[in-house]
């Protein structure tokens, strides 16, 4: 509540408005904690063997727990088990096929970055019982008045949409790929007769490099899918993590920023301003107490997107043998692309929101600041209060707008090596019934090259 009075002032400049805030002791928080926000994604991530952590669906984090002697632990040991023994078959079918191009490479880093991202999130639930007690600790001031929620959704309800969204359409790209892959698999049978078994011939298509060691059988075709099932959302639920841990820091900052905004401009009393500055130092040490936390997932996932985002532009012309596998890849590529676009941006407004107070408070008078006004504005000017690839980067607005220019520039890239195709020394060539080098060497041709092959076999 605010209290507005009048102090002394000379007889010139007359009284001085002075708004204060009246404490209201309240019991019940205004809104939940982090803790309580993010139980529902550990529960989906344990779904796919990560966060093999306890308790996290209590009020308070006393209950946390990371047990050797669980299942929960079991589940994502094996699970990390067998994505390495997939990158090790994978590794020794590819050398002894001599195949290590740009597909290879591309599935090699997929399940490296699946065991990278296991073994991460297996030390982070060993950590979490003091991570999160942490968290919870300095969060406390803004569970209570005279911090607020009244703006936008509480906590809870804005990770849990803003994370279902992304999950959703994880789901639906999931299924165009097992669709596709089961056209693909349809259009084989029928230009291959010696094969008569449609789900022998689509695992020795599809995961060739496990069952040329492990003899199909359907209990090894079930297992081999539900492994890849756990190893794609493990792959999306990296992203996800890091956009709710960013959601539940970015309202705090919100929630700051919204009650020097309620001081319209009205000089406090000395105590108010400290205790602003005490608030936001709470959230500055937060931000960087979690960033040292997170920053190999996040350079591991900012690398990632920009990888996968690159063979998905350098593909982007080749020819696709049937329309479901069209469809698939242009969704792929266009969820691949909105994906990263939404957790830069939801990172980087953590930084923005930071930065927020500095405009707020030029509407306050030079006249009637103190010491710890002073301190504060210092200390939002000097500090970098955003989360960052173990510091070789931070995540800010000006980063993604890097990113896009570089993705930009590189499918420029890959356009002038399709044109071409279109080029006019080419055409002569076609119509003489010979590619020239020039053509050859050309995106388009290698599809072309690709599916005739496909077709033959």
């Amino acid at each position: 509540m605010l209290f507005a009075t009048k102090s002394a002032g000379s007889l010139k400049k007359g009284p001085i408005l002075v708004v204060q805030e009246v404490k209201e002791e309240s019991p019940i928080p205004n809104d939940c904690t982090a803790h309580v926000a993010l139980a529902p994604i550990i529960l989906f991530g344990q779904l796919f063997s990560l966060m093999p952590v306890s308790g996290y669906f209590h009020r308070t984090p006393d209950k946390l727990a990371f047990r050797v002697r669980s299942l929960r632990f079991l589940y994502s040991c094996v699970t990390l088990f067998g994505i390495v023994s997939i990158v090790v078959l994978f590794l020794m079918y590819s050398i002894r096929r001599g195949v290590l191009g740009l597909s290879s490479a591309a599935t090699f880093i997929y399940y490296t970055v699946i065991t990278l991202a296991l073994i991460e999130f297996m030390n982070l639930g060993r950590n979490w019982h003091w991570i999160v007690a942490y968290w919870t600790e300095q969060e406390k001031p803004f569970l209570y008045y005279p911090y607020s929620t009244r703006k936008g959704l509480k906590l809870d309800k804005l990770v849990k949409c803003v994370a279902s969204a992304v999950i959703f359409f994880a789901f639906v790209e999931d299924i165009m790929n097992f669709i596709s892959a089961y056209k693909l698999n349809e259009l084989h049978i029928k230009y291959c007769s010696h094969r008569d078994d449609f789900w022998r011939n689509f695992f020795h298509r599809e995961h060739a490099h496990i069952v040329k060691v492990i003899p199909y059988h359907t209990v090894v075709g079930v297992g081999i899918e539900l492994m890849m099932r756990v190893a794609k959302f493990t792959w999306h639920y990296i992203d996800v993590f890091i956009i709710c841990v960013c959601l539940s820091l970015e309202k705090r900052f919100g929630q700051f920023n919204s009650r020097i905004e309620r001081f319209k401009g009205v000089d406090q009393p000395p105590e108010v301003w400290r205790e602003i500055r005490l608030d936001y130092l709470r959230l500055s040490e937060l931000v960087n107490f979690m960033d040292d936390r997170l920053s190999r997932i996040i350079l591991m996932s900012c690398a990632n997107n920009m990888f996968f985002i690159s063979v998905q532009l350098y593909n982007i012309f080749e020819l696709k043998p049937t329309p479901m596998t069209s469809v698939y890849f242009w969704y792929s590529l266009l969820f691949l692309m909105s994906r990263c676009f939404v957790t830069l941006y939801i990172s980087a407004s953590i930084y923005e929101a930071s930065l927020k107070p500095l405009e707020l408070l030029r509407d306050f008078s030079t006249l009637n600041w103190n010491l710890d006004l002073q301190r504060l504005l210092d200390h939002i000017s000097l500090k970098n209060i955003a989360f960052s690839g173990k510091r070789f980067f931070y995540i800010t607005r000006p980063l993604i707008l890097a990113v896009s220019f570089e993705l930009g520039s590189f499918k420029k890239w890959v356009w002038t090596d399709l044109t071409l195709f279109v080029d006019g020394r080419h055409d002569r060539d076609v119509r003489a019934g010979s590619a020239g080098p020039g053509l050859q060497g050309s995106r388009y041709y290698q599809g072309l090259q690709l599916l005739s092959s496909f077709i033959e076999v």
